[in-house]
């Protein structure tokens, strides 16, 4: 995994087999926390909605968490793109 340091709303953006992918915990902390009643809902919409999230294996947590994208002591972390992000957030403003 190549982490590169690239602000999306100041949300860390990682490349994973070339694909720009967005910290699901860090998007959920920043932008969806407010619209949903927890992370587990959110993962919910996401099956709803046929996004599968890109699972991080052990190197990758271990990366995001020094970077600070995910909290320490955290050990799973899913990634989402930018546009599935949006077809997320979408979906969470919209329920309310």
């Amino acid at each position: 995994m190549k982490v590169t340091r690239i602000l999306f709303f100041c949300v860390l953006i990682s490349k994973v087999d070339g694909r720009e992918l967005i910290c699901l915990p860090q998007a959920f902390e920043m932008f969806l926390k407010h619209l949903v009643g927890g992370l587990h809902t959110v993962y919910t919409k996401l099956k709803r909605l046929d996004i599968t999230p890109v699972v991080c294996n052990v190197e990758q947590v271990r990366i995001l968490r020094g970077l600070g994208a995910i909290q320490p002591g955290v050990n799973r972390c899913k990634l989402i793109s930018p546009r599935e992000f949006d077809i997320l957030y979408e979906d969470c403003t919209n329920s309310r």
